[in-house]
């Protein structure tokens, strides 16, 4: 392979180290180290104690130390247990150093002083009240000298009314803690406060222990577990590395089938930071095999989801004592969910992988007989591939059951779920049998991943159908950058792809720009919605735990993405954990400002204010304007109007022909070829999913209609004919869940060609690149029968927590694929041979391969590159920076393309596109600052008209000398407050930049929760600390007071920012409580229009006096 330029180091034809893929595999793959040879942010090779990790066996763990008794699944033994001589001695005053042990026989303490655990004992605190003096303690704010009985008095009673007394009661309470308590926030506290919940689930399972499960005569419409108690992990100063864990804030979230059935507070998770997540020698996967203690409660790791690790509050007590009654051991627990016994012929990491299935953010639908979870065949083609897999069938009644639940539009054809040992999609049984109301399901092979011992009685838990997910059809999609190689490779011009990128980026300008026409206000009301996605980011923050299954998203419409949206099945949030006391993107109800830039915009539109007309809102929609050309011209992603999305599932009936599907709508929201919006799509498509990585990862295919698949809408119905598995081409797909992406754009449809379906298979001596541990469950059974309880829990760990055993590969191989396709092109066998590396290692944790470390250092040195293409860089140049690079790399030219090979000739689709972009982004700026040119900075006469006739009044003479002083005094004081509450907000404002001579940090780049927070203290001050209206006696009432202090203070600040040369004319006016104030101007608006189509809150639409701020969208 020949090679130009300054970059040849690191591509020079390095083709004898590909023989490395072949080299004999070590016995284990958990031998070798190879940290030195991972760049910059890779990470070594974790190497276990245990080759593996297990069930329960006979005995069950009653302490944290090493025994050899044994007790029955009851836990109702109360012997005492022995403490290791090694356990960490603690204090009654003190945290103990037990984080900075590595051996995992040592405690980590938590939160834990025995004489503070007696008193909360003693005192009989709720468990609210408990975590939240343990998170006080771990965040530095408390010490446990601090907790004297005294104040634990103080704070007993249910949580709902000790545990927003402790801010009081230990005198820690911040203006921003005491702003989200205000009334006012009474719908935001109550859609993510804890405490209400938590004291009906405890009361709940209190009752029984089946009652948070769901379907309860006692508790009709409710279910338990969605109480959140998570933490985070944090790096302790030292030579050596330590850690410890700090408890966030209890708020709502999802729910899950573990913590239904057993509460939850049965449960902590914990964030683990990404530069430490990726450290080489963090040594996480020891640490987190400790006990970790909080308040003599014992947890213990039953789990590792990518950064975020699982615990388990145990039957154990500490320091020493009988176990917990009621309580499941560690090992119990886990049997309970996946008995190890009867699934013994599975790989344990296959084994491992099940896990999840109690951890899913679900909501619980019916619950069904055990008689009525039947079993079908699966249906399976003449060379062996499972044509159902993932995919059994339901009865109507189930599906209206849903239907009403969840509050849906229509009744869902299909739903993804788990129950019991089974998991995947239920789809709508409609062949006209079973039309009674009995609930049954019909369950395939495919769909069994945990055996349960036959005949035994199933746990109501397991007999609750858990709903993740509903069937929705999203149209339009955008198209990711894979999908648009993808399509380049296989066939479809360049220019295409220019001309889609063009026209997505200015028909949405022309959308937001649009002012004059019939309707044009209404539209462009439409159209900002739409672009900010605030309806639907609205029931998603109300929805909170349901917002999933519903099938909301809290992010607009620009964010989300086929290769982003709901890619974990299980739904687990991976974002920090940790949760700031407002939360993001709800409003102030104090000063009625909304608190996303596109909703601030639309409140304006809905009170009557133009862009031509307004300053304040002309400002606002330039910054909507602008944020939205930037996002799309750098992410290159563009929006399809003949796309759409939907769950993939099997036909029911056979149908369908070979290569066909069905694409058909509950709504008419599919434009057609003729521009007709249809519920159904026919003729050829182009069906994707993620991950598009391999040339036959988009398929054409045709799109019919049969009168037997007539009520399966909102899906993506895939023939079962032919020799493969259709849905099997794209990515090795199948129909537990998998979301597919249909195009069928003409422009793309044309010249289109399916790839080799040798690019669908593996490519040539891929296995001998990984090593595999084969360990079954039933070698693991045999191998840790004679070890002790903590022995035997450490290594069913070591599979448990598998997902800290080199973490960033997928990352790596990911990137590497992308070097690889951009130098030798999307063909090249090599290229082919690193994207079956990056799906081997994607699934690596349920099937035990791992990349051999020589293997590993071959492909860094071949395809590893500091920058990678250009127009990947610029893509990411404004996301979050990663860690210093250890070497300086800002002389090392961007990766250039191979020329000479014939896999990668001419210029790369997505070069051609980033040069598109940033021309597109260049003009269109450019004409912004044309169409959005200042306005005259005037002060609205309408606005200021409150205030300019207060001061006629008073100086009218009327009421004589005396009284005409009073008034003027009554004013003055009003006048005061608005400038001291202006100088406060604008030091808010600026202060940040200013803190430090390094500091370059506005007030906009601080996370939406710490700006809500300051801002919210702010309105807070406005409305309290200013002249009360008894201090004012020619004031006639609080509504004319609020009118005079909303009108002055926009008055006032017009006048700073004339003063000031400031051009938006908006840096104060949002701090007001003026909801009474409706100028006659903004009653002709256009609301009367649109509010008789769109169906929003009142409540929460505000005067438009408080929204002349840029209080959380732009600089100072």
């Amino acid at each position: 392979m020949n090679t130009q330029g300054s970059d040849d180091l690191l591509w020079r034809d390095f083709s004898d180290l590909e023989a490395l893929d072949y080299i004999s595999e070590p016995e284990s793959f958990y031998e070798g180290d190879i940290s030195a040879l991972i760049l910059d942010y890779q990470e070594e090779t974790v190497i276990p104690e245990q080759q593996a990790s297990g069930s329960r066996g006979a005995t069950d763990s009653k302490s944290l130390g090493k025994r050899k008794e044994s007790s029955t699944l009851s836990g109702d033994d109360s012997d005492d247990f022995k403490i290791p001589s090694k356990r960490t001695k603690t204090q009654d005053n003190d945290t103990s150093d037990s984080q900075t042990s590595a051996d995992p026989d040592t405690p980590c303490l938590i939160a834990h002083c025995p004489k503070t655990q007696r008193l909360m004992e003693r005192v009989q605190l709720s468990r609210g009240v408990r975590y939240e003096l343990a998170r006080l303690v771990t965040s530095g704010k408390l010490h446990y000298s601090d907790i004297t009985e005294e104040k634990l008095l103080n704070l007993q009673g249910p949580n709902e009314i000790a545990a927003p007394k402790i801010a009081q009661v230990f005198q820690k309470a911040s203006s921003s803690a005491e702003v989200t308590t205000d009334p006012a926030f009474a719908q935001e506290i109550a859609a993510h406060s804890p405490w209400k919940e938590l004291d009906r689930e405890e009361e709940a399972l209190s009752r029984g222990p089946y009652e948070g499960l769901g379907n309860s005569n006692e508790y009709p419409d409710w279910y338990g577990g969605k109480v959140e108690f998570r933490g985070r992990l944090q790096s302790m100063d030292g030579k050596k590395k330590s850690y410890k864990i700090v408890l966030d804030q209890c708020t709502l979230g999802p729910s899950s089938r573990f913590a239904r059935r057993f509460g939850s507070w049965s449960f902590l998770r914990v964030k683990i930071p990404q530069q430490t997540f990726h450290d080489p020698k963090n040594n996480l996967n020891i640490f987190f095999r400790k006990a970790f203690i909080i308040w003599g409660q014992v947890f213990r790791a039953c789990y590792a989801k990518g950064d975020n690790i699982f615990f388990y509050w145990t039957n154990e007590s500490f320091p020493s004592g009988p176990s917990i009654p009621g309580r499941l051991s560690f090992e119990d627990f886990i049997s309970w969910h996946n008995p190890l016994e009867e699934n013994s012929a599975q790989l344990m990491t296959k084994w491992s992988a099940r896990t999840p299935l109690g951890f899913s953010n679900s909501v619980p639908g019916p619950r069904i007989s055990q008689d009525y979870i039947l079993h079908t065949e699966e249906i399976v083609s003449e060379e062996g591939s499972e044509m159902t897999d993932g995919c059994g069938l339901s009865t109507k009644s189930i599906h209206r059951a849903l239907l009403n639940q969840l509050s849906l539009g229509s009744l869902p054809t299909a739903f993804q779920f788990r129950l019991a040992g089974y998991k995947g999609m239920f789809l709508l049984r409609d062949d006209g049998e079973f039309q009674d109301e009995e609930k049954r399901v019909w369950v395939r092979p495919s769909q069994t991943k945990i055996k349960y011992p036959k005949g035994m009685a199933l746990d109501p838990a397991m007999l609750t159908i858990d709903i993740l997910r509903t069937s929705h059809m999203r149209s339009p999609s955008r198209i990711s950058s894979e999908i648009i190689i993808n399509l380049a490779e296989n066939g479809v011009p360049h220019s295409v792809f220019v001309d889609l990128l063009k026209t997505s980026i200015q028909e949405l300008v022309r959308g937001l720009t649009t002012w004059d026409g019939p309707d044009a206000m209404f539209n462009l009301w439409m159209n900002v919605e739409r672009a900010g996605g605030v309806l639907v980011g609205r029931r998603a923050r109300e929805a909170v735990g349901e917002a999933r299954v519903r099938g909301y998203s809290n992010r607009s419409s620009e964010d989300v993405e086929l290769d982003e949206e709901d890619t974990d099945e299980d739904g687990f949030d991976t974002t920090n954990a940790a949760v700031p006391r407002s939360i993001a993107w709800w409003a102030d109800q104090i000063s009625g400002c909304p608190s996303t830039l596109e909703e601030t915009v639309m409140v304006l539109l809905d009170s009557g204010f133009l862009p031509q007309e307004s300053p304040v809102l002309r400002e606002k929609l330039k910054q909507v304007v602008v944020k939205k050309i930037e996002s799309r011209t750098q992410n290159l992603r563009f929006e399809l109007e003949q796309s759409c999305t939907a769950f993939a599932v099997p036909d029911p009936f056979g149908v369908l022909g070979p290569e066909e599907v069905q694409i058909k709508s509950s709504r008419r929201n599919l434009k057609t070829q003729d521009g007709l919006l249809s519920d159904i799509i026919l003729g050829d498509v182009l069906i994707t999913r993620n991950p598009c990585k391999l040339p036959s990862d988009v398929r054409k295919v045709k799109a019919v209609e049969h009168p037997m698949l007539r009520n399966y809408v909102d899906v993506i119905v895939f023939s079962i004919q032919g020799l493969r598995r259709l849905i099997d081409y794209l990515a090795g797909g199948d129909h537990d869940g998998d979301i597919v992406l249909a195009m069928w754009a003409g422009v793309l449809l044309l010249k289109f060609q399916n790839a080799d379906e040798k690019f669908s298979h593996d490519a040539h001596g891929l296995d001998l690149a990984f090593t595999r541990d084969k360990e079954t469950g039933g070698a693991f059974l045999q191998r840790t029968r004679t070890m002790e309880p903590n022995m035997r829990i450490h290594a069913m760990q070591a599979y448990l927590l598998g997902a800290l055993h080199d973490p960033s590969l997928v990352g790596k191989y990911s990137v590497m694929h992308n070097n690889a396709i951009y130098k030798l092109g999307y063909g090249h066998p090599r290229t082919h041979k690193i994207a079956c590396k990056f799906v081997r290692v994607l699934d690596a944790p349920k099937t035990g391969y791992r990349i051999k470390p020589e293997t590993l250092f071959a492909d860094l040195k071949l395809y590893n590159h500091p920058h990678g293409p250009h127009w990947q860089s610029s893509s990411k140049k404004d996301k979050k920076k990663s860690a210093k690079p250890k070497i300086d790399t800002t002389n090392i030219p961007f990766l250039k393309r191979d020329t000479t090979s014939q896999y990668a000739r001419g210029v790369f689709i997505m070069d051609r596109l980033r040069t598109t972009a940033d021309q597109e982004r260049d003009r269109l700026l450019g004409e912004m600052e044309t169409l959005f040119a200042p306005l005259c900075n005037k002060p609205d006469p309408d606005l200021t008209a409150p205030w300019d006739a207060a001061q006629a009044w008073a100086e009218n003479g009327t009421g004589g000398a005396d009284f005409t002083k009073m008034k003027r005094m009554d004013l003055s004081k009003i006048a005061q407050h608005v400038q001291t509450m202006y100088r406060k907000h604008k030091s808010i404002l600026m202060g940040l930049a200013k803190s430090g001579s390094n500091s370059n940090i506005h007030f906009t780049n601080l996370p939406i929760e710490v700006r809500q927070d300051q801002l919210r203290a702010l309105s807070k001050a406005f409305a309290t600390e200013g002249p009360q209206i008894e201090d004012l006696p020619t004031i006639a009432d609080k509504a004319t007071l609020n009118r005079y202090q909303a009108s002055y203070a926009y008055k006032y600040d017009a006048e700073q920012n004339l003063k000031d040369g400031v051009k938006d004319g908006v840096v104060f006016r949002g701090t007001c409580p003026c909801a009474n104030f409706a100028p006659s101007r903004l009653l002709l608006g256009v609301r009367t229009k649109w509010s008789q189509i769109i169906s929003m809150n009142a409540s929460s639409w505000s005067n438009p006096f408080s929204l002349f701020i840029p209080s959380l969208h732009s600089s100072p």
